[in-house]
């Protein structure tokens, strides 16, 4: 097993210095003492017994007797474990379980001692036999003494004997005080003389009982030389061995050395080992615990020893570089390391590849300060961060971490912010970003032109309380920047809030202060100079349209007013003129009595048109909604003019068009288009005629809107005088102005047709003027 530690092996080789002095003096002595010893047979070579299979097959002579009742007349043919747990008990055969099936799994030889029900220690040593298995079972106590035999244990002779040395005397007490233990053997491998004892917090190991297992594995270990050589010379060893502790769970570990003196005696020397079995055992675990963790890491891992080998590597290193684990197992160099990534192309392209190289593996020549750090750009368009730090004993660490996403998403990111950056310089509105500090973190350029500043002035990373009074200075209110100031450094609930700002020019600056969700704040600076002075504009606007208003309902009322009183005045003379009652008139006299009348009601009917027209355009009906449908338009110009043609004593039916006529016209311009064409037709007949309001579509492109002034009833058909100047001068012209247009039609029967066509919203139109008016039948609009 292994012996180490500096200062542990300067320690034993210091006591085993004394100790050798004490011994060598009393060699003859103990060579007469150990051969007096032997004749009396107080010592016993133990119990060996040979298993194959959990069965014992052979065993020593000795073994029956030792055994006594566990075995019965003789052991052989037993299972071994029962025997053992018969003779060692079910502690100690516990003791000894874990050392046994490492044996029997691995072949690795093992010794324990263990305690009997009745007490008594005995040391157990295993090794592996071929396919067999050989335990050595030995008492770790004292052996038993024969009857009338002297006791060994003084080194003296009785009164014939030497008379001690002082100075072996004081090297014998310091051999019993301190925490070592010492021993001798005779040829024969039996204790001769024992001194010294360990004791930790885990329990202690006498010097008898550590002597008898260092004993064990020696004999194993020559059995196991014997069959491997021909000479079986002793040599120095160095055993790790272990004992069962007071607490359970616990043991006590020695480190021990054997070495071998004149006359095949040899000389033993142990010390407490169990911190350093348990540091061991730590530093196992943490070297297992590192390999684990270094095989689950992604960034690869190699280490290079002082001669450039490779001495360790996981298995992100061989699949990043595209290695078999296999090569790198044989440890080559980092020089051919490096030659393999070049043909296959796994390395940055340099311009002097051999002077790369060389750089690297300079870093060998002092690597107590080696630093090296560097990105590669592959070919397959990866990107290799390499890492090179110092590492224990003359070593080289060298970690290859692939940073190609991570490249790839910052140029992304960093693209992200220089097009939000562009964008944001973009606006028009001035954009000022405050961090929760009150830093200044962002101002865009429409910021420095509403302010008339520049980025040395305001510059990134001034605070709020140097830009402010900079602004404070530019505008005439100064009570909001105070505000802003404390809104920008608040850190409790704020809330948006925006703020009209006047500059020294005169120009006016909105401004809106809000904050965002990382206790940051934006305020933004918007010129609404020209906004404001188009409202201005409209409002004024907006007034003189309202006066104007005002001023024609006055005027309308004023036409209405004094034209209607003279003809109410023409009409009633005239009439009074025309009836006989009132005298006899001639034909010429009754010729412009009539000429009066008809005057009159032309004049009368000119003046209820212009005012229907105006009243049209300040209809509320018609300003609830621009956008009506043709069918709703037409409904609401009957109703309209219902009470006019009651008056006119004519009939006027409206008929609703279908869903698909839908014509390109200005929603305004549209009702008066159909409100002149009913005006038109009405004015055009007689008391007792009908006239039809209604719309339908000529082909897929067109939709004709038409007043149909029917024939029948009791009146004489059409006026006298068909011609009406104002409706014919308007209708063609509104109509031209919406790309259709107007046409006027007398039908058989004495009716008339009165028609406008539009180009339909559904279907693209064609010119109009290309495409003659259609002549409308007598058959009626719906057809």
């Amino acid at each position: 097993m292994t012996f180490g530690g500096t200062q542990v092996a300067t320690g034993l080789a210091f006591l085993l210095a004394l100790a050798c002095i004490a011994l060598i003096g009393h060699v003859a002595r103990l060579r007469s003492r150990l051969r007096r010893a032997i004749e009396r047979g107080r010592l016993s070579d133990g119990i060996v017994l040979v298993i194959e299979d959990s069965v014992v097959v052979d065993a020593s002579p000795e073994a029956g007797n030792l055994l006594g009742d566990a075995a019965g007349s003789s052991p052989s043919g037993r299972n071994a474990d029962q025997l053992l747990a018969t003779f060692l008990g079910s502690q100690g055969a516990a003791g000894i379980a874990a050392g046994l099936s490492e044996l029997r799994q691995n072949g690795t030889a093992f010794a324990r001692t263990v305690r009997r029900a009745d007490g008594t220690a005995v040391t157990v040593a295993g090794r592996p036999r071929g396919a067999q298995i050989q335990l050595v079972l030995r008492q770790a106590g004292p052996p038993e003494v024969p009857d009338g035999a002297a006791d060994p244990a003084p080194l003296d002779d009785g009164p014939g004997a030497d008379a001690p040395d002082p100075a072996l005397a004081g090297v014998g007490a310091l051999l019993e005080r301190a925490p070592v233990i010492f021993w001798c053997r005779d040829g024969a491998g039996r204790i001769v003389w024992s001194r010294g004892r360990v004791a930790n917090r885990h329990g202690s190991v006498e010097a008898r009982t550590a002597a008898a297992a260092a004993g064990s594995e020696r004999r194993t270990a020559q059995s196991g030389e014997a069959a491997d050589r021909d000479d079986a010379t002793p040599r120095s060893r160095h055993l790790r061995m272990q004992f069962p502790g007071d607490v359970p769970g616990a043991s006590i570990a020695l480190d021990a050395v054997e070495v071998p003196g004149p006359d095949g005696t040899s000389f033993g020397l142990a010390v407490d080992a169990t911190a350093l079995h348990g540091a061991e055992q730590n530093l196992a675990r943490f070297v297992r615990t590192m390999t684990e963790t270094f095989a689950h890491l992604t960034v690869g891992l190699a280490i290079f020893d002082r001669d450039q080998a490779l001495a360790m590597f996981n298995p992100a290193l061989a699949q990043m570089w595209q290695l078999e684990p296999a090569w790198l197992a044989h440890r080559p160099t980092l020089r051919e390391i490096i030659d393999r990534l070049r043909a296959n192309r796994r390395i940055p392209e340099t311009a002097d590849f051999h002077r790369w190289r060389s750089a690297l593996t300079g870093l060998f020549d002092n690597t107590d300060t080696a630093h090296y750090e560097e990105l590669w750009h592959l070919a397959d368009g990866s990107d290799i961060r390499v890492f090179a730090r110092p590492h224990p004993h003359g070593s080289l660490a060298f970690m290859f971490d692939d940073v190609t996403e991570r490249l790839r998403l910052e140029q992304q990111f960093r693209r992200s912010i220089d097009l939000r950056r562009a964008t944001l310089d973009r606006l028009d509105e001035g954009l000022a970003v405050f961090g929760h500090d009150g830093l200044l973190q962002f101002v865009n350029t429409a910021f420095h032109a509403i302010w008339g500043t520049d980025s040395a002035s305001v510059r990134q990373a001034v605070h709020a309380r140097e830009l402010l009074p900079l602004l404070s200075a530019l505008t005439v209110e100064t009570d909001v920047w105070p505000r802003m100031r404390a809104f920008i450094t608040s850190d409790d609930i704020r809330q948006t809030w925006t703020a009209r700002l006047t500059l020294g020019s005169g120009r006016i600056v909105r401004a809106r202060f809000a904050p965002l969700p990382d206790g940051s704040t934006l305020v933004t600076f918007t010129d609404v100079t020209d906004t404001e002075r188009f409202s201005r504009a409209l409002h004024e606007r907006n007034e003189v349209l309202e006066a104007a208003e005002e001023m024609r309902s006055a005027v309308l009322e004023q036409i209405s007013h004094r034209l209607r009183t003279p003809l109410n005045t023409i009409f009633g003379f005239s009439q009074m003129i025309a009836d006989p009652n009132f005298g006899p008139l001639s034909e010429s006299q009754r010729s412009y009595a009539e000429s009066i009348l008809e005057a009159a009601r032309q004049l009368l009917a000119n003046v209820d048109e212009v005012t229907d027209l105006a009243v049209i355009e300040i209809d509320p009906a018609y300003e609830e909604d621009l956008g009506l449908p043709l069918g709703e338009t037409l409904m609401q110009t009957g109703r309209l003019l219902e009470r006019r043609a009651a008056e006119a004593g004519v009939s006027l039916h409206v008929a609703t068009p279908g869903p698909d006529c839908d014509p390109v016209c200005d929603s305004r311009r549209l009702r008066q288009i159909v409100f002149r064409l009913a005006t038109a037709a009405i004015s055009r007949c007689s008391p007792g005629r009908m006239v039809e309001l209604g719309a339908r579509n000529d082909g897929p492109a067109w939709i004709i809107i038409f007043a149909n002034v029917l024939p029948g009833g009791t009146g004489d058909g059409l006026t006298a005088k068909p011609a009406v100047p104002l409706a014919d001068s308007l209708l063609p012209a509104l109509a031209k102005q919406e790309g259709g247009s107007f046409d006027l039609a007398m039908q058989p029967g004495s009716g008339m047709l009165l028609t406008v066509r539009l180009a339909n919203r559904i279907h693209d139109a064609g010119d109009p003027g290309d495409d003659p008016p259609v002549e409308l039948r007598a058959t009626g609009p719906g057809r």
